[in-house]
């Protein structure tokens, strides 16, 4: 039995996808929902963390890196 499409392969898929978002968006704006609660809100809440332990981590690893120098530069010094 051969594939039927509304209007082709791809584009079912892009008419699915939009009417998924629009239908959320109505959805989002009939139910009033505080600040901070919105779906773009809690997105935009997970990215910052994101963001800010990535920062966390790499400046934890420049400060381990620069005491492995410290150690290094300790080592290679003469001894007197």
């Amino acid at each position: 039995m051969p594939q039927v499409y509304l209007i082709s392969r791809w584009g079912d898929v892009l008419l699915g996808l939009s009417t998924g978002v629009w239908a959320y968006y109505l959805y989002e704006r009939r139910l009033h929902r505080p600040d901070g609660e919105r779906l773009a809100d809690l997105v935009r809440w997970k990215l910052d963390q994101r963001a800010r332990l990535s920062q966390a981590s790499a400046q934890a690893d420049n400060e381990g890196w620069e005491e492995i120098e410290r150690e290094l530069k300790l080592k290679e010094q003469p001894k007197q």
